[in-house]
Formats: C-alpha cells, structure tokens, sequence
C-alpha cells in the first residue's frame, strides 16, 4: 500500500513537469533550450537532495532526501523524454 503513495506522488509531480513542459514548449517556439529546463532543474534537485542526505542530515533525514532524490531522478527522465517528444513532432511538422 505504501508503494502505491509513492507511485501516485512521483505521477502527480511528473504530471506538473509534463505541462510545464508543454507550456513552455508553447511560449517559447523559437527557443528549443527552454523545454529541456525543467528537466536540468530536476536533475540539479536530485544531486542535491542526494548531497543533502549524504553529508548534513541527522537521524533519520537521509532516508527521506534519499526517497526525494530516487522522485526528481525519475522526474527528470520523464521531463526529458516529454520535452524529446514534443521537439520531434514539432521537428517533423516543419
């Protein structure tokens, strides 16, 4: 039962990304770097979380930096795949 919480957060967080994604992609048509940014943020989120349960956290801290860490790593593959997906379909419609 526990896992099925932890499936439903990283969805719920991966869902945010996606549109963000998806809004950006939108926004900014002309620049391609800025629907691969909420992908990087992720990826720099899960270092430092990782860092942050490594090194300054006391008791039992480092297991939930660690369970952060394992959601953005997880978010940020999906953030990337979405923003790959969107930059191909809108590489093939030109």
């Amino acid at each position: 039962m526990n896992n099925i919480r932890l499936f439903i957060i990283i969805g719920i967080i991966s869902l945010i990304f996606i549109i963000i994604v998806l809004l950006l992609s939108k926004f900014f048509k002309s620049k391609r770097i800025v629907k691969y940014m909420p992908a990087i943020v992720s990826i720099f989120l899960s270092i430092a979380f990782f860092i942050k349960s490594r090194y300054f956290s006391t008791g039992f801290e480092d297991l939930a930096y660690i369970v952060l860490s394992v959601i953005f790593v997880v978010v940020s593959i999906v953030s990337l795949l979405t923003a790959t997906i969107v930059d191909y379909k809108k590489w093939g419609e030109s």
